[in-house]
């Protein structure tokens, strides 16, 4: 050992120093680059050289490694966290806008179109033969019917806003599996299979990974290359540098149109739970979907339940033709059979036909059964057979269109008909003498019947003149419990709704708070463990800074040394 070995450990000194401060200074200048990770050297002493037997003399220093600080599962915890926010961010956003379109909290909305509906049959109880006042009723229907077909185009408009964001959001996350794919050919090339060398790209790579979180939630899995495969749920989307993509479909299920996040290379559905992605996807099909179903649901039961009790009633003037609403798709089969697709319930039992002669005033009634009892399937009533009866009635014609409607008509001028006593509600579901017409949210109208001529609002019942039992009954229905709503009146049954959205708002802001605050301090934690902090940087530069200077002194110690030795010899 001499003087040419300590040259060599003063440039192992000075090369460790100037690789030390270089790292230091580079973690200085990324200290606002989103995404970087602080990089560390570890230095190591060179293997000493046995001077004689139990005496070592060491040899200098050496980097032993250049290491990213990265805590895996740490960035695992935050990337998950970014999901459960973009989630919870998105459910926000729609409930905030289910309670824009509903505008429950001011006196435009359907509670307040339900209560001026009720209040103006009250007003007709009160005078069942002023025009005005059947006019009124007109127009108060009118007014909610359009209000509550205006909130279901509002809601598919936003279904249509969701279905939009959706394939724009998957094109983001594409884009992004792309490049994620990309990197890793260029990680595996650049690293060559030794870890953590390519830090400037996997720091890249890392912040597509959180982008990428943002739209849907992912595992990861490192490959020994330096690549890594990208997981949702069980189902791999990136492996190495091939994207395997994700692609949307819309198709029709029942009659419904539902979205679907798949895998674009086969198809298989993507489990994806939070992200943006996650979020449109389960709320276009969980809660937007109830909230149309809901809609339907009380505007079916406000068309069904109005129109039995008007249909079983009398109007100012008695009907001279009427002609159904509801168009039955299989007359041959009995009403309750689901092919004939009747919107409503019609139930086994029977109603009363009353046929009146204007000029003698007599009256004739006609019970007409409806069979529905199941026991012998050729003997229950279809529209065919239902029409056959009442065309049986003297006076009386009744044909199914060929649209399958039902269809009656008085014979002569002189004659007029009525019902009352119906206890099947088959007037009712056929749309005859009926108040409204559709069979929900999407269609419901007033009759243009009653529009045209309000002396056929039925109020009145076994057609004595100013009786007001159909309009007290009508007005009652803002009590009345509805089996088609669990038990429940129409308003308590919009009113639970309204209750439920805005709790579901409520809960949804409280969500996001909670997942904003986690995922904040998870930054906080991974800042604190690979961000770069100024002072320590600092500290550490001034550290190898008088390592240098301290090998460059040592160095030209050994150089005076070497000067005096050769001056002797």
């Amino acid at each position: 050992m001499g003087l040419t070995s300590s040259l060599y450990i003063g440039r192992s000194g000075l090369l460790a120093s100037q690789a030390a401060i270089q790292v230091a200074g580079n973690n200085l200048a990324n200290i606002s680059t989103e995404g970087y990770h602080r990089n560390e050297i570890s230095l190591a002493a060179v293997r000493a050289n046995e001077l004689q037997r139990g005496i070592f003399l060491g040899n200098g220093v050496q980097i032993n490694a250049i290491t990213r600080q990265v805590n895996e599962a740490l960035e695992a915890r935050l990337r998950n966290a970014v999901s459960d926010e973009g989630g919870s961010r998105v459910k926000q956003d729609l409930w905030s806008e289910i309670e824009a379109i509903e505008n429950e909290l001011s006196e435009i909305d359907i509670s307040t179109r339900m209560a001026e509906f009720f209040n103006s049959w009250s007003q007709i109880a009160n005078n069942p033969q002023d025009l005005s006042l059947r006019t009124l009723a007109v127009e108060q229907a009118e007014t909610m019917s359009d209000y509550i077909r205006s909130v279901r185009g509002e809601f598919l408009n936003l279904q249509k806003r969701i279905d939009d964001r959706t394939a724009n959001a998957a094109n983001a996350a594409n884009d992004l599996l792309d490049r994620i794919a990309q990197l890793n050919q260029s990680i595996a090339l650049q690293e060559g299979g030794s870890p953590s060398q390519a830090g400037g790209l996997r720091d890249q790579r890392d912040l597509y990974l959180s982008e990428l979180s943002e739209y849907i939630d992912i595992s990861i899995n490192e490959q020994p290359s330096g690549a890594i495969d990208i997981f949702v749920g069980s189902l791999p989307i990136v492996l190495g540098n091939d994207n395997r993509g994700i692609s949307v479909t819309t198709e029709s299920v029942n009659g419904q149109l539902e979205t679907t996040v798949r895998l674009a290379e086969d198809s298989s559905p993507l489990d994806i739970k939070s992200g943006e992605l996650g979020g449109l996807v389960q709320f276009r099909g969980v809660h937007l979907e109830n909230a149309i179903e809901t809609l339907d649901t009380y505007a079916n039961a406000m068309i069904y339940e109005v129109n039995k009790i008007h249909s079983q009633s009398q109007g100012l003037s008695l009907l001279d033709s009427a002609l159904g609403t509801t168009e039955v798709i299989d007359t041959a089969v009995a009403l309750n059979d689901p092919s004939a697709q009747i919107p409503f319930e019609i139930q086994h039992g029977s109603f009363q036909l009353h046929v009146t002669q204007l000029s003698t005033g007599q009256r004739v009634t006609q019970t007409i059964n409806v069979d529905l009892d199941g026991i012998n399937a050729a003997t229950d009533t279809s529209l065919d057979s239902l029409a056959a009866s009442i065309d049986a009635v003297a006076n009386i014609s009744a044909v199914v269109t060929s649209d399958g409607r039902l269809q009656i008509t008085a014979d002569a001028q002189d004659f007029q008909f009525s019902f009352s006593d119906d206890n099947t509600g088959a007037m009712a579901a056929l749309g005859v003498n009926t108040f409204f017409k559709g069979d929900g949210a999407g269609d419901i109208h007033v009759n243009t019947d009653l529009v045209n001529d309000p002396r056929y609002i039925a109020v009145a019942r076994e057609h004595l003149a100013g009786d007001n039992r159909g309009a007290l009954a009508i007005s009652a229905l803002r009590d009345t419990g509805v089996s088609t709503l669990q038990g429940l009146s129409l308003p308590a049954y919009w009113n639970r709704h309204i209750e439920d959205v805005s709790i579901r708002t409520a809960q949804a802001i409280d969500q996001l708070n909670a997942d904003s605050v986690v995922k904040e301090n998870l930054q906080v934690q991974q800042q604190s463990f690979s961000g770069v902090n100024a002072d320590e940087e600092t500290i550490d530069l001034m550290s190898y800074q008088r390592m240098y200077q301290a090998n460059a002194r040592f160095l030209n110690v050994v150089d005076e040394l070497m000067q005096t030795l050769i001056s002797i010899v």
